[in-house]
């Protein structure tokens, strides 16, 4: 591999030629994949930001920072199947994205002259991941932020091969829908564009108007953000009115209530993402298989050698990905999506590479492909050891959550809580009808987690109905602690932060003092 291929009509040909198997092995992973995705999917309500994506996008809302117009808009068109419920529509968004990340990665591999069994089994080897199994089959826009990047990928070494001016069209207009989903695209997009510009700089000084032609599409793929203002305008005003500004859009897509969170540009910051390297190569092996990561790291070794400007585009998107993880909140694993990718792109090449050795060193293995077929054992390998964590199939954790805490409320009663709970219980109460004579509220009134929030004052609602709370942090209760009794009740397992029932908490009536 060349760092500056010149592709000839014979050289075109034969890519041509060999499109075809590698196109039957990313459907062949595809069609796999969501078999086993569709089979392990969760089957009702979840929790959390899972549960709030499972509603919000059916009702055409706007979920939390980063707004997510995209996912948003396709997850509308989703629940428009009739197939089970809202929750499990979402779902299937999740499926098919994964699914479709797993075949591009074939279809990237093929590019980089792996052959179509070994491709589909590094692209096998990523669907069956711990990480972006997990992903598959809950609802949420991760796995389409890893669709939309590996298919930007693909179509720059399609450029690279091929030379077409549509391709670079094509994938000006994938990196602004890739930054249309989620934001976190934002540590790949640039980066491809540098290597993309920098390869293309010839043809573009050439024919410059294909710099103003991507630019325009680059701009179509960032329209879905307009749905935010659109939405705005339709109300209710005290959920929505505020995206109807400018400030209420860029503080929205900017992420500006999470900034707290981002530590970015300090020694400090840099020093901490290189203390990651090692936990997150650690991760990567215990959600996979260490031959994954050690025949990952062997390939990337053999594409630096053969072909810089991949490996160097790989490699800074890599550093760039690790350093974005540990420096903003530091355990959202679904960050660390794309390293998933590059790790596989370099392990199709590591396999493909012993596979021509081993050939080279016995020729009667090109007729008997040992070799080859032996890569499909490490996807199986993998699946195995990550089936029992990642079947959903069997979790009902959000309705046995729904039903404790709606079990526990009196006719008529409004609960007080707070996101992960909400959540959840929104969506039973908002999409299924359980406990229409509740009514739920948290803190900020404000916050668009329910569908008939009480704006009135805890204590003109206390006057009129009983009043509950249920939270994790109890000490977020504290100030109302000055104007209500707190009369304790049953304890319930309850979420925080994590996709299941890790903790507990204490559904509170609340009664006003005097």
């Amino acid at each position: 591999m060349a760092d500056q291929p010149v592709v000839s009509g014979t050289a075109r040909a034969r890519a041509g030629a060999i499109a075809s198997p590698i196109a039957i092995a990313s459907a062949i992973v595809f069609a796999v994949a969501y078999a086993v995705y569709l089979k392990t999917l969760l089957p009702g309500v979840s929790v959390g930001d899972w549960a709030e994506m499972q509603r919000i996008p059916a009702q055409l809302g706007i979920p939390h920072p980063t707004g997510y117009p995209l996912y948003v808009l396709l997850g509308w068109a989703f629940s428009l199947i009739p197939i089970g419920s809202l929750g499990f529509r979402a779902e299937l968004l999740s499926a098919v994205a994964a699914a479709g990340s797993a075949a591009t990665a074939v279809l990237i591999a093929g590019r980089l002259g792996v052959r179509p069994v070994i491709a589909a089994a590094a692209g096998l080897a990523l669907a069956f991941s711990g990480q972006l199994w997990l992903e598959a089959t809950f609802s949420e826009m991760n796995g389409l932020h890893l669709l939309l990047v590996s298919l930007l990928i693909h179509r720059a070494l399609v450029w690279r091969a091929e030379r077409r001016d549509r391709d670079l069209r094509l994938g000006a207009l994938l990196a602004g829908l890739a930054l249309s989903n989620h934001l976190l695209a934002i540590t790949v997009v640039p980066i491809v564009i540098v290597f993309v510009l920098f390869d293309a700089r010839a043809r573009l000084l050439e024919r410059p108007v294909l710099l103003v032609q991507a630019a325009g599409l680059f701009a179509l793929g960032l329209t879905p953000y307009l749905f935010i203002p659109i939405r705005g305008l339709f109300g209710p005003a005290a959920l929505y009115a505020k995206f109807a500004t400018w400030d209420g859009v860029t503080g929205l897509v900017s992420g500006a209530e999470l900034r707290g969170q981002m530590h970015f540009g300090s020694a400090d910051s840099f020093a901490k993402a290189a203390g990651d390297v090692v936990p997150v190569l650690a991760q990567l092996g215990a959600r996979s298989d260490m031959v994954f990561v050690a025949l990952g790291i062997l390939g990337a070794a053999i594409q630096l050698v053969r072909d810089r400007w991949l490996a160097l585009m790989l490699a800074v998107i890599v550093a760039v990905n690790i350093y974005f993880f540990a420096n903003y909140v530091g355990d959202l694993d679904h960050y660390l999506l794309v390293t998933w990718l590059a790790f596989t792109i370099w392990l199709a090449i590591a396999i493909e590479s012993i596979a021509r050795w081993l050939e080279l060193q016995a020729p009667a293995l090109r007729r008997v492909p040992v070799p080859a077929a032996l890569a499909l054992v490490l996807p199986i390998v993998i699946a195995a050891g990550n089936v029992t964590a990642n079947d959903a199939s069997g979790n009902r954790d959000g309705e046995r959550f729904a039903q404790s805490v709606f079990d526990n409320l009196p006719p008529n009663a409004v609960l007080l809580s707070y996101w992960d709970a909400l959540t959840t219980l929104a969506y039973e109460h908002c999409v299924e009808g359980v406990r229409p004579d509740v009514a739920m509220r948290s803190l900020d009134v404000t916050a668009r987690v329910v569908c008939d929030p009480v704006t009135e004052s805890l204590e003109d609602v206390a006057r009129e109905r009983p009043l509950y709370a249920l939270f994790v942090a109890t000490g977020e209760l504290q100030p109302l602690r000055a104007t209500f009794d707190f009369v304790p009740g049953p304890r319930l397992a309850a979420p925080y932060g994590k996709r299941g029932l890790d903790y507990s908490a204490t559904l509170y009536q609340l009664v006003p003092r005097g």
